[in-house]
């Protein structure tokens, strides 16, 4: 199973409401990033070309490294 990184699921917007909503739940709470990720089930290992084709029908949105910083970028998923 391949899990790919999607696009920001909340704007900067959205993630500070969130946040905001959040602390007060508990303070020391703090929401860094939200983004969607993929899975897609496949029975072999894809070629460089049809991996690149799969992560074009799933590029939309915003970057999904725009005003994140390189931590969360090389985050664990």
């Amino acid at each position: 199973m391949l899990t790919l990184r999607g696009a920001p699921a909340l704007s900067a917007f959205r993630l500070d409401k969130l946040t905001q909503k959040l602390s007060d739940i508990h303070p020391d709470l703090t929401l860094l990033h939200a983004e969607y990720v993929h899975f897609a089930e496949v029975r072999k290992p894809l070629t460089p070309e049809r991996r690149e084709i799969l992560a074009s029908l799933l590029t939309y949105g915003p970057d999904m490294h725009q005003g994140t910083t390189e931590a969360l970028a090389d985050g664990e998923l």
